[in-house]
């Protein structure tokens, strides 16, 4: 409004303005009228008014109070209206602006020229289209101000939240993690740690029977290295899955080992519960699963704690379930093995065993026997069986009956008899020809398919042909994936190495393996002498079968556990090829071999110089 004041007013004040002609009523031109009215039209000027020096209305262009009566009336009106005293003491240029916001705006400002004011003009504008515009921007204006605001205060707000989200999120996962398996989502050993002392401190309160099940997925390393670990891990999971479904409401499920399983069951009344309540877990794990387009029938061991009785904190009652369940690993009869005091020193010894299984491996001490074997009347020397041996702590030596099962179970079985054949076949060489070495296999070391590579290049090493090498293996190695085993058996015969069948006559005694895969050589159980010495009946006829057999299939005959004469007068009779005992020697170091054996038979002493029967040796 100012500025349309301020224009109109330097329109009058301008040569072709004529503000003279409004002022003293005599125009030189007769359209100024006309053209100033034009112009305060174009510039939306509603109407105008002249005033004197005194502030008294000269000239105004239509009455705004009369507008009704008079509108545009040529050569103005005059309304009698006077300018304040106020308005005309002010000094110099101003401009006074009255605007309500609903009618016209209007603005007064004094015609000055030079230094004189010579009058005063009063503009009324329509404002509307200018209010409506100033609205409109304003409201565009405050549109664009709330949007930025929205995107300086909003995304960042909605970031915070986002931020906050993933940050709540991930603190539910890291507590969650915190507490349970990764893989199966069954609470991790630390969890089950606190749950099982918590249950356990209230469970002393209330009396209440706690039984601690460990159980143990058999054979996942098996499962890892012939179908691969992803399969290996579906496996997991299909058995958490399981168990977690087969508990009761309230019982408590943990993952603690990578491959060993917890179960706290509540509420238990008493051995035949949780003995139904094993064969229920074990019912619904063992169903097949389907694994890399194979079916697998998972296998679990369990050994259970009770508490108070055996335990009354988290580390001593999962301490005696894990030794229960080693017990219950070579005894599936039952569906489960209770802990029992017994155990712990049987547990003790165990790792004791086991501490001297793994310090063997790591260092190659392991020692070789080796018990001559002779021709069928005992007076040639023909060979010997490597036996592995452990020593103690005391100068002793322990039983392979007991570190070899231990070595199986945590693995180390394939080392130990991949040094054992190294060993022997070193050993061998350094001894005349053509006696040979005999050494035994295990199931474990046919399963990478890498065995005859390993007797191969030992071979290669010792430099020594085949025919020096005899492998022994038990019917039992046969049951299981036998199209595997006999290939490989095969392959090691055409290395030219006897393959001979250890034990025959005990365990399972299949005839099929003798038509399936060419032994060539039977080895008859020392138990048959045994029942031969106790008198029972029918042995010497079995023998003579076996003999007979044998020799019917091309293969050769060893009997084991000679230890009379009368038993080599039998063997010798019957027709047996070789034999194998105490009679001739027990297993000792290859130095004693070297300086008793070898010197004995190269001397060709007499029979009656053979040594005295003693009493068996481990």
């Amino acid at each position: 409004m100012r500025a349309r004041g301020a224009n109109f007013t330097r329109l009058l004040l301008g040569s072709q303005g004529q503000v003279d002609a409004f002022l003293t009523g005599i125009a030189r031109d007769p359209d100024a009228e006309a053209t100033i009215r034009k112009v305060a039209s174009l510039a939306d000027i509603e109407s105008f008014a002249i005033f004197s020096r005194q502030g008294e209305e000269v000239f105004r262009s239509r009455s705004d109070r009369y507008e009704w009566l008079l509108r545009d009336r040529p050569g103005g009106i005059r309304s009698g209206d006077r300018l304040s005293p106020a308005l005309l003491e002010r000094p110099g240029e101003w401009q006074v602006v009255h605007d309500e916001g609903r009618a016209n705006s209007s603005v007064v400002a004094p015609l000055i020229r030079g230094d004189t004011t010579i009058g005063y003009v009063s503009v009324v504008a329509d404002m509307g289209e200018s209010r409506a515009a100033y609205a409109g921007t304003l409201g565009r204006t405050s549109a664009l101000v709330a949007f930025v605001l929205c995107l300086a205060t909003g995304v960042p707000f909605l970031l915070y939240l986002r931020r906050k989200w993933k940050i709540s999120e991930a603190d539910e996962r890291i507590q969650f993690l915190a507490n349970h398996d990764a893989l199966t989502h069954l609470l991790n050993r630390r969890r089950m740690q606190e749950e099982t002392d918590r249950v356990m401190a209230t469970a002393r309160a209330t009396r209440e029977r706690v039984a601690y099940l460990y159980i143990d997925l058999d054979e996942l390393s098996e499962i890892n290295n012939s179908l691969g670990q992803g399969c290996g891990d579906e496996l997991l999971r299909t058995v958490a899955t399981r168990l977690a479904a087969a508990v009761d409401d309230g019982d408590l499920v943990a993952r603690i080992g990578a491959d060993d399983f917890a179960v706290l069951h509540r509420r238990c009344s008493d051995a035949a519960a949780i003995a139904s309540f094993a064969r229920r877990l074990t019912d619904t794990v063992c169903e097949p699963v389907q694994l890399g387009g194979q079916t697998v029938l998972p296998r679990i061991s369990i050994g259970c704690a009770l508490a108070p009785q055996d335990g009354r904190i988290h580390s001593e009652i999962v301490k005696h379930a894990e030794i229960a369940h080693l017990h219950h690993k070579p005894d599936k009869g039952r569906s489960l093995v209770f802990f029992d005091p017994s155990m712990d020193d049987e547990m003790a010894r165990r790792r004791q065993i086991e501490a001297l299984v793994r310090e063997a491996v790591e260092k190659d001490s392991f020692e070789l026997f080796y018990q001559p074997i002779v021709n069928g009347d005992g007076s040639k020397l023909l060979g010997f069986e490597a036996l592995i041996r452990l020593g103690d702590a005391q100068g002793g030596y322990i039983s392979p009956t007991l570190f070899v099962p231990i070595a199986e179970t945590r693995g180390y079985i394939k080392a130990i008899g991949s040094w054992v054949i190294k060993e022997a076949a070193r050993q061998i060489a350094l001894w005349p020809e053509p006696l040979f070495v005999s050494v035994n296999l295990s199931a474990v070391q046919f399963r990478d398919g890498d065995l005859v590579e390993i007797v191969q290049s030992t071979l290669q090493e010792a430099g020594i042909p085949g025919r020096r090498l005899e492998i022994e293996v038990v019917e039992s190695l046969l049951l299981e994936r036998s199209e595997d085993v006999l290939e490989q058996l095969g392959q090691l015969k055409a290395l030219g190495i006897s393959i001979d069948m250890d034990d025959f006559g005990t365990g399972y005694s299949s005839l099929s393996y003798l038509w399936r895969f060419p032994f060539d050589k039977l080895k008859i159980d020392q138990s048959f002498m045994v029942a031969l010495t106790n008198g029972e009946p029918n042995v010497p006829q079995i023998l003579e079968t076996i003999v007979a057999m044998a020799h019917t299939m091309q293969m050769k005959v060893t009997t084991e556990g000679i230890e009379t004469e009368a038993q080599v007068d039998l063997m010798k009779r019957l027709g047996c090829d070789q034999l194998q005992g105490y009679l001739f020697g027990k297993p000792m170091p290859a130095e004693r071999v070297a300086s008793e054996i070898l010197t004995r038979f190269r001397m060709g002493e007499p029979e009656d110089a053979r040594p005295a029967r003693s009493a068996k040796a481990s």
